[in-house]
């Protein structure tokens, strides 16, 4: 799985909205190949008004924190 993500201004990067050709909302921007995540990154990029950084994440490599055992 993929996703559009935009850095913040607080340093993080959060997933872009996926919008349809219809203008709807239809939640992140979450595809199954790198291609089609691609693909919208350049469509999001021309619809914005003022430039922002962009990129693809590969969200199957990411790793969650590991959480550490509490021994008593």
């Amino acid at each position: 799985m993929f996703s559009v993500k935009k850095l913040g201004k607080n340093g993080m990067w959060g997933t872009v909205s996926l919008i349809d050709e219809n203008g709807s909302f239809r939640g992140e921007a979450k595809f199954e190949t790198k291609e089609d995540a691609e693909k919208y990154l350049l469509k999001f990029k021309g619809r914005m008004k003022k430039p922002v950084d962009l990129k693809v994440f590969n969200d199957s490599e990411t790793e969650e924190p590991k959480k550490k055992d509490k021994k008593k």
